[in-house]
This record gives structure tokens, sequence and C-alpha cells, in this order.
């Protein structure tokens, strides 16, 4: 499916807003600070739920308006969609679909899967270890309402279990709360896993293309006792629930000490390796930037053959931070069937005839 109409009432620094975007590629074109980033961050809002910003709700409701509404309309094999989502100043938010009324955000975020790729995603190699997993989670969400259901409920278990760390529980109270961390644990690292190889699949060998012919490799670092950080090794449930309960017990003392659950999925990392050598060290900026690159350019193919729907691609003023060549390999991202959005301060980085094909739409003002 794709967007066909996007409304915006009384979002961030919009009054009032309105597109109708191409099916194929629509740029939005401002300078700083106009909000064009406020439009992007909408759609991804309104087709998963969740935002690459991570704001509390209220916080999308334009100063001095007792609420804002999102809607979107989408259209595409033989379907027709309205979703709408509203929002006041509490952070209380309600979705309809069709006009009817959704208590799940999994019922009113299922039409379109979404890619977004912001100047923070080139920072993927050397950022945090919860920049990686975070960009793992937000996809995994989408494709999984299992896997957004373990996410949520493991991290209220890491919550609560920290708490009593921090109050130097033990024993029959903390005990409880282990076999919920590891019960739960071992099946997020399962299928985070999973979700980990397939990207690694498509992005080591679109690396390659991209880099001509330098070779890239996924490693994936676990803190849930697991021996080896090859992602070709499927491991079990049971496997990864005999080791993170080995690993609990292990560490029970540290944990302790520290106030803090030092095991589990929530500390697991992605290394990135180029010729061998960790990039984080080692590679170039631009290796580094083409290592994103191949990773969002990944998620889409996983995306289109795990939910047999192309994604809409959600880039933010990334064209000025990369150079001319691998602002090319986006532009060949972007001609290959999938919507687009593309927000730039300038149309210097398209080639005209992309462009005349475009619809360009230019933010001059907030209306």
């Amino acid at each position: 499916m794709r967007i066909s109409r996007l409304r915006l009432r009384d979002v961030r620094n919009y009054t009032h807003w309105e597109m109708t975007p191409d099916s194929a590629l629509t740029v939005l074109v401002g300078p700083n600070a106009i909000g064009k980033t406020n439009i992007i961050e909408a759609i991804q809002l309104i087709a998963t739920g969740s935002s690459f910003r991570n704001p509390r709700w209220e916080e999308i409701v334009r100063w001095d308006a007792p609420s804002a509404s999102i809607s979107m309309t989408a259209e595409g094999d033989g379907s027709h969609v309205e979703v709408e989502l509203q929002v006041d100043t509490t952070g209380a938010h309600t979705w309809r679909v069709g006009g009817s009324v959704k208590k799940r955000i999994a019922d009113a975020c299922r039409f379109i899967p979404v890619i977004a790729f912001t100047p923070d995603d080139l920072a993927l190699v050397k950022g945090p270890a919860d920049q990686r997993r975070s960009a793992l989670d937000a996809l995994g969400d989408q494709l999984s309402t299992t896997y957004s259901a373990l996410r949520r409920d493991y991290g209220r278990v890491v919550r609560q279990r920290n708490t009593l760390l921090r109050e130097g529980a033990a024993g029959a109270d903390l005990e409880p709360w282990d076999e919920q961390l590891i019960r739960l644990g071992s099946r997020l690292h399962v299928h985070r896993r999973r979700l980990a190889r397939q990207i690694s699949v498509e992005a080591t060998e679109i690396y390659t293309h991209l880099a001509g012919g330098e070779s890239m490799d996924v490693r994936f670092s676990d803190r849930c006792g697991l021996v080896g950080d090859d992602l070709s090794v499927e491991i079990s449930s049971e496997e990864a629930d005999a080791a993170l309960r080995a690993e609990v017990y292990r560490r029970r003392a540290d944990e302790r000490a520290r106030g803090v659950s030092l095991v589990g999925p929530h500390r697991d990392d992605i290394t990135f390796l180029v010729g061998g050598r960790d990039a984080r060290s080692f590679a170039s900026q631009g290796q580094q930037r083409t290592i994103a690159l191949a990773w969002k350019w990944a998620e889409v193919i996983v995306v289109t053959r795990i939910l047999n729907k192309t994604p809409v691609l959600l880039l933010d003023d990334v064209m000025s931070e990369l150079d001319e060549a691998r602002r090319g390999a986006l532009t060949d991202l972007v001609q290959r069937d999938v919507q687009t959005f593309i927000t730039t301060t300038t149309t210097g980085y398209f080639d005209p005839s992309l462009l005349k094909a475009a619809r360009v739409v230019t933010l001059g003002g907030v209306s």
C-alpha cells in the first residue's frame, strides 16, 4: 500500500497542513527549523505508533492547542484505509481505523511498514549499543506482534528487577523476577538474533556492492552467557534459556553489589567488521556510513520479504551527510519501487530527472 493523503492538525509547529504525496518520491524542501522533520515523524507515528525521536505523546501537541491529530489515507492492492491518531495534552491518544476506535495500536498500525533513516542512524557503527538494539527492535516490532510483546514485557521485568536490586532484595523476593527475566529474555534473544541474521545476510552483500568489493561482517555479542558470536549459528530457545539461567546465577553477587541487571538481552550488541577489524575503531567515517546505508537498505529487503509489503522509506536530511557516491547509492534505493519521503534544505543533491518525476513540496513557512 502507498500513502495517498496525509493531514496534520496542531502537530508540533503545524496548525493545519495537508499533503497528497507522490506514489514514488516526495521531496520536502525548506530551511532548517521549518518543520520538515515533524512531517517525517508524523508519518512514522501514524504508520507504526512510534517515532525515531521517542517523544512523550503530549510533546507532539502544538503549544497552546488542546489536542493534535494525524490522519492518513493509504491505498493499494485493491484496498483503501483511513487511519487517524488523536492525542491530547495529557498524552492520552486514540486510534481510529475507518472511523472505528481501536484499543490496540497493533490493530491501527498494521497497514504500512516504515523504514526511517536519519542522521543519527549514520552513527549506527560507532554509537552506543542501545542504538543498535533499538534499530533491531524498531524493525522487529513492525514484523511481529510476538516480538513487540516480548520486548515490552521483558523491559518491564528488567525495570522492576533493577528496582529490587537497588533496594537490596535477595532470595525469595528476587527469584520470581529472575525466572521471568530468564524466560522472556531467552525468547527475546532468539528472536532478535534471528532478525539480525536476516538483515546481516543482505547488508553484507549490499556493503560489498557499495564499497567496490570490500568485505563487511556482522557479529552478535550477547550478554546471555552464550559462547560464540557467529550469527550463522542457530540458537534454540532451550539453549538460550539454559545459558541465561547459568549466567544469572554466576553474576548474582555482581548484580547485587551494583544494583542493576547485568545479564540479559538488554545488554546485547552488534559488532561490524571491515576487513576483519572492528569498524568502530578502524573503519573510516566513509566506511561507517556505508555500513549504515547498507543496513537500512537491508531492512527494506527483509521487510518486503517477510511481510510481502514494500515499506515506506523516510529519509530525514541524510543527503547532506553523505558524499556524492553514497548519495548516488541512496538514490538507487529510492528508485526501486519504494514510496519515499525525503527532507532536504536544497534540491541540488538530486538528479534533475529524478526531481522531474517527483513531487516537490516547498516549505517556506508554517501554515
